[in-house]
């Protein structure tokens, strides 16, 4: 008999992360990779799967094409809102027993709260709430930049490209941090706008790192705009505790989210807790659970 292998799959605007389990639960392998937003690329997305399967399984004796094994993936991936992109990344063919596709909010939800209700708001590229309770799953923004998305790390490098812009049109005034901006694109101001009129999510969140950079320094352009991010994140709290009229318990996921918690409310951070787990084991637990229950 062959063996079922769980793969775990968390893949977002920046990298894409993925444990490989056995039945009980064990821990076999770990892997990661470049981004995994189906909505910017579905090729790029299923190329960075793979690169982050082959990284995990490279120091073990499991082969995806070895037929003593069976391998039932769950990802919960970054772009699932649009159901013409979850078409066409399925349509591609893979070598899996069983494939599972949801959003990385799902299963970032289930694995922070090991499947019981809860809120989770995920401040990494983008920015998506997410609340499962009494089995009613609920979405607030992570629709999407830059219509949507305020507060993560792609809106933080536009907001900061915006004030460098002002700061050279003499709209504002100079700091460190809008200094070193422009000093990333060769003091140059049309490379600047050449840049930010073709840039992605992707690519603006590489400006982030300057935002939270300078916030630890006292810069005050960029203290204001964690503050900005932080009301952004309370607006969605406010949302998510509107639709279960009950304060859930809630965690936070995401590289921003540590710059952005001390920016927040009270009411907000006496429910913030530590999550049980992470999206890609919650993707395990969501594929092994369909799995099981079929067996």
């Amino acid at each position: 008999m062959s063996e079922n292998l769980f793969v775990g799959l968390d893949g977002g605007g920046t990298k894409t992360q993925l444990i490989v389990e056995d039945e009980s639960g064990n821990l076999i392998a770990k892997g990661r990779a470049g981004p995994a937003n189906i909505r910017l690329s579905v090729s790029g997305a299923w190329n960075s799967i793979f690169d982050a399967l082959e990284i995990a399984l490279k120091d073990t004796q499991i082969s995806l094409r070895d037929p003593h094994y069976q391998f039932h993936v769950g990802m919960g991936l970054a772009g699932t809102e649009i159901s013409a992109y979850c078409e066409n990344f399925l349509s591609k063919p893979h070598p899996f027993k069983t494939l599972i596709l949801r959003s990385d909010a799902y299963t970032a939800c289930l694995g922070a709260h090991d499947g019981k209700d809860g809120d989770i708001i995920i401040i990494g590229t983008g920015v998506i709430g997410y609340q499962i309770y009494n089995s009613v799953e609920s979405q607030v923004n992570g629709w999407g930049f830059p219509h949507g998305d305020e507060g993560g790390g792609a809106w933080l490098g536009m907001e900061a490209t915006r004030l460098t812009l002002k700061w050279q049109d003499g709209r504002v005034e100079k700091s460190e941090m809008l200094s070193d901006i422009y000093k990333h694109f060769n003091y140059n101001l049309n490379e600047m706008v050449s840049w930010a009129n073709s840039a992605n999510s992707t690519k603006f969140a590489e400006l982030a790192p300057y935002v939270l950079q300078y916030a630890e320094l006292k810069d005050a352009n960029a203290i204001m705009l964690l503050e900005k991010a932080a009301q952004e994140i309370m607006q969605i709290n406010q949302a998510l505790t509107k639709i279960s009229n009950a304060p859930l318990k809630c965690s936070l996921f995401g590289g921003i989210a540590p710059f952005i918690e001390p920016y927040l409310n009270k009411e907000l951070k006496d429910r913030i807790v530590e999550r049980k787990y992470d999206a890609a084991k919650g993707a395990a637990l969501m594929v092994k659970k369909q799995v099981m229950e079929e067996l």
